[in-house]
C-alpha cells in the first residue's frame, strides 16, 4: 500500500521524540534503502524483527500510539501508491471486505489503515508488560506462515472463503499467504 516499510516509515518521528538515537536512525535508513532496492527476504526480516524488539524494549506503548496517530498523515500521505488505493476502492465498491495483513506492529498498521479509511487489520503484536512498556518480545508475529495462519483463523471464524478472496504482496516471504 505504501512505498516503504510501514515500521521504518516512522523512524523520523521516533527520532524527533527521542526514542531513537542517530545510530539507530542511520541503521533504519540503510535498511529502508536496501528494502527499496532489493526487497526483503526471510533472513533480513528476521534480523529487523530482532533488532526492533531490542530497540523498542522499554518504550511506552501509549507514547508510540500517540506519536503514530499524530504523524500518520505527514508520514503516510506521500508514500501511498495511487494504484493500491484504486484497487482497494474497487474492492470496496464491489462489496468486498478489505483486510490489511502486515508483519508490522498493529500500533503502526491500525492508524495507517484508519487514515486510509480501512478498519480491518491483522498485524504483529509486540509483548507489553504490566506497566504498558514493550518487553522486546512478540506475542504474535504476522509473518510468513504466521500471517497465513492468522488469515485462516479469521476466515474460519467469520465464514470467509479464502479461495474466493484476493491477496496482494510485495515480498516472497508472503508466499504462505
Amino acid at each position: 500500500i505504501i512505498a516503504k516499510s510501514s515500521t521504518l516509515a516512522f523512524t523520523k518521528p521516533f527520532f524527533r521524540a527521542g526514542l531513537l538515537n542517530r545510530t539507530s536512525l542511520f541503521k533504519a535508513g540503510i535498511a529502508q534503502l536496501y528494502y527499496q532496492m532489493f526487497g526483503a527476504d526471510h533472513d533480513q526480516l528476521e534480523r529487523v524483527r530482532a533488532e526492533l524488539g531490542e530497540l523498542t524494549r522499554g518504550w511506552s506503548r501509549s507514547e508510540v500510539l500517540d506519536l503514530v496517530e499524530e504523524t500518520v498523515e505527514e508520514i503516510i500521505s506521500p508514500l501511498v501508491y495511487a494504484e493500491a488505493l484504486s484497487i482497494i476502492d474497487e474492492h470496496i465498491r464491489a462489496g468486498r471486505r478489505v483486510v490489511v495483513v502486515s508483519s508490522s506492529p498493529t500500533e503502526i498498521v491500525i492508524p495507517l489503515c484508519n487514515y486510509l479509511g480501512l478498519t480491518e487489520v491483522i498485524g504483529s503484536r509486540p509483548a507489553i508488560d504490566e506497566a504498558g512498556r514493550y518487553t522486546g518480545d512478540i506475542d504474535f508475529y504476522a509473518y510468513g506462515p504466521g500471517k497465513a495462519e492468522a488469515m485462516e483463523e479469521m476466515a474460519e471464524a467469520e465464514g470467509i472463503s479464502l479461495a474466493d478472496s484476493f491477496a496482494y504482496s510485495d515480498s516472497i516471504t508472503d508466499l504462505p499467504m
